[in-house]
This record gives structure tokens, sequence and C-alpha cells, in this order.
């Protein structure tokens, strides 16, 4: 029999401390058991560089696609920046091992994070980011990480599997409104300090198996 457990983490300082009786403004190490992001685990992404959480504000671009808009924002309360994490042919709750091939998909909306080298970024002309209702290889994503499986609150990078460009934030590239003070974000050739991303606040699974009695 499966049996699933969930963690739920909906903030790294505020609601945090609450949901672990601290009145501290430390981050609680992780528990044993929960340090891996899992298949099926809806979670929030912090870009490393700038502390914005990934999002999708719901604002479509103007130029290129004129698909739905990906940002990076300070809110990290804002619900738009959870992300369910899908692997092929993984059980909900399996931690999600370097290498993997995975789709983000944003939880308000079902759309995915999706890019294409047809449409260049709106502010950088790097390589446009967007949020996509259907589902294609645009859409996937192989995780690169130095540890064999991929650990919350560590940089990771994520690299584009058609085009081989990986996941951008530019903190000094910002939009005006409607989505006044978002960052840029894109993909592009390098994987340096605006490619890292963290794992933190969101729901987790951990999957244990027991025996049927």
């Amino acid at each position: 029999m499966h049996v699933y457990s969930v963690f739920v983490l909906l903030s790294a300082i505020g609601t945090c401390t609450a949901l672990f009786g601290s009145n501290s403004n430390v981050v609680p190490e992780l528990e044993k058991g929960w340090e891996h992001v899992t298949a099926g685990s809806t979670i929030k992404l912090s870009h490393v560089k700038s502390n914005a959480r990934l999002m999708m504000p719901q604002v479509s671009y103007g130029t290129g696609s004129q698909q739905q808009a990906i940002t990076a924002h300070l809110d990290a309360a804002a619900t738009k920046g959870l992300w369910r994490v899908e692997v092929k042919e993984s059980l909900r709750g399996q931690p999600v091992l370097c290498g993997a091939q995975i789709r983000l998909i944003n939880s308000d909306t079902d759309h995915g994070l999706h890019s294409h080298s047809a449409h260049k970024s709106p502010i950088s002309s790097n390589q446009e980011v967007s949020g996509y209702d259907g589902r294609d290889t645009g859409d996937l994503w192989t995780v690169e990480c130095s540890q064999e499986k991929w650990m919350r609150e560590t940089p990771v990078v994520f690299k584009h599997v058609d085009t081989s460009k990986y996941l951008l934030s530019l903190p000094n590239k910002k939009f005006g409104q409607p989505i006044s003070g978002h960052q840029e974000v894109c993909a592009g050739k390098n994987a340096d300090s605006n490619a890292q991303w963290m794992a933190l606040e969101g729901y987790y699974f951990s999957r244990r198996l027991n025996e049927a009695k």
C-alpha cells in the first residue's frame, strides 16, 4: 500500500515561524525525509540573485507569442507563484533526480512554463519564456544540479530541452504597468548567477511504502 505524507511550508520566514511554533526569524532546518523536491509537489521557486519568486501574473505579452507573461517578483505570498512539478513516469512523492526532464505547471492556471526560439523576450531580447495552455516539448526543462537529487533550498538551473537555453531572471530588466516592478524572465545561453533558482515554500509530498495488512 502506498502511503503519502505532505508537508506544507507557506512562507520561508513569516508564516513558517507560526507553523513551527517559534518566534524566531530563522528558517527551520529541513527535517529528515523532506530534503528533496518531489514529483507532484507544488512549490515556489526563488531566484537566488534577487530573491524574487517565479510568477505568472496573468498578463499577456504585447509582442512575440502574445502568450501569458512569466516574471519574477518579490511578493513571496502571491499564489500566482505556485508551480506543480510533473515528472514523466515518476510516482508522486518520489525525489526528482538531477538530470530529469520536468514540467512546471502553474497551479492557478494550469499553464506550463514554456519557451521557444521563434520569439524574443520583450525587454532584453533574449529567448521568450511564456505560460502556455497546451502541452508540447516546449514545456520540458532539465534540472541541472550538483547532487544526485534535487535538494530544496539549494541552487539549481533549468535547461530548456528544445533549445538548450537556461531559465534566467534579470533584476535590472523590469516591466512597467500593469506589472510594474516585475523582473523579466527569459532564456539565455549562460548558466550564470542569473540562472540560479531554489525551491522554497510549497506543498511537498513524501512517499513511503508500507506492507498492506
